[in-house]
């Protein structure tokens, strides 16, 4: 099963936003992040969702997690009273951001476990992808970009004298940890992991792109 986190960003609602998705697959993970000049929050949170299921295969089953209330009882709850009434709420108001629940339905398909995230409480992947959604809102990212990071498999990440590092095989690692005192250390099987790892030593999610360069 894919795994993604999503999050969207708005700077004055409407305003200028930005979106992210993680999308961690078996020894992969991509970031894909984009900017629009003028948008809402909503927009954002769901793009962020549309634009993270088009990176995984058609038939893949998914798990979103994401932080928008919005999103999930939109998508669980909302949709079918909506479609019922021919795109008008429960008050005969139109369904605002029409355009984006057609298309995060068509892309949502059936095969999505949608988990919710409480945001900004420390949550590895919820910090990356707002941290990323953050920066495109300021315009610090083109309309549509990614960066993909095969993880290769296992890793081991080590954090000795506050300084983050990657290796690919256990004694490499070794020779890094052995013999310093306080020297901490973890196996990690793919990037959520990582992730995980690095926010239980207090780590933010950037010390990983870090080590990338």
């Amino acid at each position: 099963m894919f795994r993604i986190a999503t999050d969207g960003a708005c700077s004055g609602n409407p305003g200028p936003g930005g979106w992210a998705a993680l999308v961690v697959g078996e020894g992969t993970y991509e970031e894909v992040f984009g900017f629009e000049p003028h948008t809402t929050n909503n927009r954002m949170e769901m793009r962020a969702v549309i634009e993270g299921l088009t990176r995984v295969p058609a038939d893949a089953k998914v798990k979103v997690l994401t932080d928008s209330q919005y999103v999930i009882k939109g998508m669980s709850e909302w949709l079918p009273g909506w479609k019922r009434r021919g795109w008008i709420t429960s008050t005969g108001k139109p369904v605002e951001n029409r355009d984006l629940w057609e298309a995060l339905e068509r892309a949502v398909g059936g095969r999505v476990l949608w988990e919710h995230v409480r945001g900004h409480t420390g949550h590895p992947e919820n910090e990356r992808a707002n941290t990323l959604a953050q920066t495109a809102a300021r315009g610090g990212a083109p309309a549509v970009g990614a960066r993909t990071v095969p993880t290769n498999g296992t890793t081991y990440l080590s954090l000795v004298d506050g300084h983050l590092s990657r290796s690919t095989g256990w004694s490499a690692c070794q020779a890094l940890v052995q013999g310093v005192s306080g020297a901490r250390y973890k196996k990690c099987r793919n990037r959520a992991e990582e992730l995980d790892t690095i926010s239980a030593w207090g780590l933010p999610p950037e010390s990983l792109v870090q080590l990338e360069g």
